[in-house]
């Protein structure tokens, strides 16, 4: 009764990873014989150029046709690339343009390919299950592969927001430096995105990023904004707004940003502290379970030992 079920989903399972590869393998197929057409009648017409591909290219193309093939069933509809997606990955550092091609492949795959595995290794190990037990495993297998890309994209924004944070009081006292030694905000913007490079490569990126903006255009106030979006910190926020407003009303700029940094790293003061807080009530539990119990062993039993001698005796 128990292996019909398990029999009946794991023949689902397969034959869905069948149609899916003969439909990625027909796609690729499409793509080469398009490939092969077109290559003729280039050497039909420029018999002496080598249009040949090596070997690692059609590798690569085919790869990149399964790629796209799998990310079409999670990919969202159109407009998603203005879309919050869109965002998100460029706030995580990912500015490839066969990014989200990738991601949603990676996606897909990890959501047909972890509910098979597991009730395959299930079925193998010779474990009993009803059918309903191994139906709702293949669903909470189904949606960690879903999920698990973003919570990695979660984990690396979170990260890359982070090492920014930290990094931010210094870029504003350079900052400071430089308009005080008679820059502008735009020539100090990009001295600035060259100079921190060492401490923070990122954020140093995403400064010279908006000084370009600005070179190729853009007023000064929409690539501060951009800025603010793209790296999405609460303190970056704050200093776009404070530079806005500098820009807008004619205020002194050395003033504003010193009583900016000094913000900002009392804020960092209280985010070591609080961490530094944390710490007790975080080895709480590895002393009640690993030390302790040493400590125990180490003073009572000598005693313990002593005692059941001499009662044995």
């Amino acid at each position: 009764m128990t292996q019909e079920p398990l029999s009946l989903l794991i023949l689902g399972l397969v034959f869905v990873a069948c149609v899916f590869g003969v439909l990625g393998l027909g796609r690729l197929l499409a793509q080469q014989r398009a490939r092969r057409r077109l290559r003729a009648r280039v050497e039909s017409h420029l018999p002496r150029v080598q249009v040949g591909r090596p070997a690692g290219a059609r590798a690569l193309g085919g790869l990149s046709g399964v790629l796209d093939s799998l990310s079409r069933l999670s990919v969202p509809e159109g407009g998603w690339q203005s879309s919050e997606l869109r965002l998100r990955f460029i706030r995580a550092g990912l500015r490839d343009a066969g990014i989200a091609q990738r991601y949603h492949a990676v996606k897909t795959a990890l959501t047909l390919l972890l509910p098979a595995v597991g009730l395959v290794l299930l079925w193998a190990s010779g474990a009993t299950a009803s059918g309903n037990r191994m139906a709702f495993w293949g669903v909470i297998l189904a949606a960690a592969g879903h999920y698990l890309p973003d919570g990695y994209l979660h984990l690396r924004t979170s990260r890359r927001a982070a090492q920014m944070r930290d990094v931010l009081p210094d870029l504003i006292d350079l900052l400071v430096i430089c308009t005080e030694a008679g820059l502008g905000m735009d020539a100090a913007i990009h001295r600035v995105s060259q100079e921190i490079r060492r401490s923070s490569r990122v954020l140093a990126e995403e400064f010279y990023l908006a000084a370009l903006e600005i070179r190729a255009g853009a007023g000064r106030s929409q690539a501060l904004k951009n800025l603010a979006l793209r790296v999405d910190l609460e303190d970056l926020y704050a200093l776009v707004s404070m530079l806005v407003q500098a820009d807008r009303f004619g205020t002194s700029l050395g003033d504003s940003l010193r009583v900016q940094s000094e913000m900002m790293r009392i804020k960092r003061m209280q985010r070591a502290e609080e961490i530094a807080a944390k710490v007790p009530v975080k080895m709480l539990l590895p002393l009640i379970l690993f030390i302790f119990p040493a400590l125990l062993a180490v003073l009572i039993g000598p005693a313990v030992i002593r005692i059941g001698a001499m009662f044995g005796t």
